[in-house]
């Protein structure tokens, strides 16, 4: 086997992880208090190490209607909704 046929095989594995990982992503509610804290943490570390999580806490969460209670969306001990 070449050096271009495991890079290829390397490669189709990890996008086939992560369009299994896409299919199964997890769902968090997470308060506007908790991402201030993270945030904070993250501003004590070097920029290097944690660019990318500030930019998901910055940009990527995406903000609860008023309408809809987090409690509404969580879910129960019992594992029921």
């Amino acid at each position: 086997m070449s050096k271009k046929d495991t890079e290829e095989q390397t490669q189709t594995t990890e996008e086939q992880m992560q369009e299994g990982n896409r299919l199964v992503e997890k769902q968090y509610i997470i308060s506007g208090s908790q991402v201030q804290s993270i945030l904070r943490y993250l501003f004590t570390r070097p920029y290097g190490e944690v660019v990318q999580g500030i930019e998901v806490l910055s940009r990527g969460l995406r903000e609860l209607d008023p309408n809809i209670g987090a409690d509404f969306v969580a879910k129960n001990s019992d594992g029921k909704k």
